[in-house]
Protein backbone atom coordinates (compact mmCIF):
# COMPACT_ATOMS: atom_id res chain seq x y z
CA UNK A 1 0.00 0.00 0.00
CA UNK A 2 1.34 3.44 -0.92
CA UNK A 3 1.20 6.37 1.46
CA UNK A 4 1.62 10.10 1.24
CA UNK A 5 1.98 12.98 3.66
CA UNK A 6 -0.55 15.75 3.06
CA UNK A 7 -0.50 19.48 3.77
CA UNK A 8 -3.04 22.27 3.63
CA UNK A 9 -2.31 22.62 -0.10
CA UNK A 10 -4.54 20.49 -2.34
CA UNK A 11 -2.89 17.71 -4.36
CA UNK A 12 -3.86 14.93 -6.73
CA UNK A 13 -3.83 11.62 -4.84
CA UNK A 14 -5.09 9.37 -7.65
CA UNK A 15 -4.99 10.35 -11.33
CA UNK A 16 -7.93 9.61 -13.61
CA UNK A 17 -7.71 5.90 -14.55
CA UNK A 18 -10.12 4.21 -16.99
CA UNK A 19 -8.84 0.78 -15.90
CA UNK A 20 -9.41 1.25 -12.14
CA UNK A 21 -11.73 -1.32 -10.55
CA UNK A 22 -11.54 -0.21 -6.91
CA UNK A 23 -9.58 1.81 -4.41
CA UNK A 24 -9.25 2.14 -0.68
CA UNK A 25 -7.69 4.93 1.35
CA UNK A 26 -7.17 5.50 5.04
CA UNK A 27 -6.30 8.56 7.08
CA UNK A 28 -3.49 7.31 9.32
CA UNK A 29 -3.49 10.39 11.53
CA UNK A 30 -5.10 10.18 14.98
CA UNK A 31 -6.26 13.79 15.21
CA UNK A 32 -6.36 15.56 11.79
CA UNK A 33 -9.15 15.20 9.21
CA UNK A 34 -8.62 15.10 5.43
CA UNK A 35 -11.02 16.07 2.65
CA UNK A 36 -11.20 14.45 -0.79
CA UNK A 37 -13.00 15.25 -4.00
CA UNK A 38 -13.61 13.52 -7.33
CA UNK A 39 -12.49 16.07 -9.92
CA UNK A 40 -11.98 16.43 -13.64
CA UNK A 41 -8.40 16.75 -14.92
CA UNK A 42 -6.98 20.25 -14.64
CA UNK A 43 -9.01 21.29 -11.60
CA UNK A 44 -7.94 21.10 -7.98
CA UNK A 45 -10.68 22.80 -5.99
CA UNK A 46 -10.91 20.49 -2.98
CA UNK A 47 -11.11 22.28 0.37
CA UNK A 48 -12.60 21.87 3.83
CA UNK A 49 -15.80 23.48 2.51
CA UNK A 50 -15.81 22.06 -1.05
CA UNK A 51 -15.31 18.28 -0.95
CA UNK A 52 -17.06 14.97 -1.58
CA UNK A 53 -15.86 13.03 1.47
CA UNK A 54 -14.35 13.81 4.85
CA UNK A 55 -11.88 11.27 6.15
CA UNK A 56 -11.83 11.78 9.89
CA UNK A 57 -8.87 10.74 12.02
CA UNK A 58 -8.29 7.03 11.40
CA UNK A 59 -11.15 7.01 8.88
CA UNK A 60 -11.19 4.92 5.72
CA UNK A 61 -13.01 4.92 2.38
CA UNK A 62 -13.39 1.92 0.08
CA UNK A 63 -14.96 2.35 -3.37
CA UNK A 64 -15.55 -0.31 -6.04
CA UNK A 65 -17.18 -0.38 -9.46
CA UNK A 66 -19.86 -2.91 -8.48
CA UNK A 67 -21.53 -0.77 -5.81
CA UNK A 68 -20.28 2.76 -6.48
CA UNK A 69 -20.30 3.08 -10.26
CA UNK A 70 -17.69 3.57 -12.93
CA UNK A 71 -17.64 7.38 -12.72
CA UNK A 72 -16.64 7.40 -9.04
CA UNK A 73 -14.01 4.70 -9.53
CA UNK A 74 -12.29 6.10 -12.60
CA UNK A 75 -12.31 9.76 -11.56
CA UNK A 76 -9.31 11.76 -10.49
CA UNK A 77 -9.13 12.11 -6.69
CA UNK A 78 -7.75 15.22 -5.02
CA UNK A 79 -7.14 15.63 -1.30
CA UNK A 80 -6.21 18.22 1.32
CA UNK A 81 -5.46 18.17 5.04
CA UNK A 82 -7.53 20.22 7.48
CA UNK A 83 -4.26 21.21 9.17
CA UNK A 84 -0.76 19.93 9.80
CA UNK A 85 0.75 17.03 7.87
CA UNK A 86 -1.34 13.87 8.21
CA UNK A 87 -0.43 10.71 6.29
CA UNK A 88 -2.88 8.79 4.13
CA UNK A 89 -2.39 5.30 2.73
CA UNK A 90 -4.09 4.15 -0.46
CA UNK A 91 -4.36 1.20 -2.82
CA UNK A 92 -6.09 0.74 -6.17
CA UNK A 93 -6.92 -2.29 -8.31
CA UNK A 94 -7.36 -2.67 -12.07
CA UNK A 95 -9.02 -5.22 -14.32
CA UNK A 96 -5.79 -5.90 -16.22
CA UNK A 97 -2.32 -6.93 -15.22
CA UNK A 98 0.49 -4.59 -16.27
Amino acid sequence: MASRTLTTSAIELLPENRLRKSFVMQNEDSSIACFLKFERPGKTTVSATDHDHRLGPGGALAVNNTTDGIEAIQSRVTIIAASGTPRVSFFETEDIRR
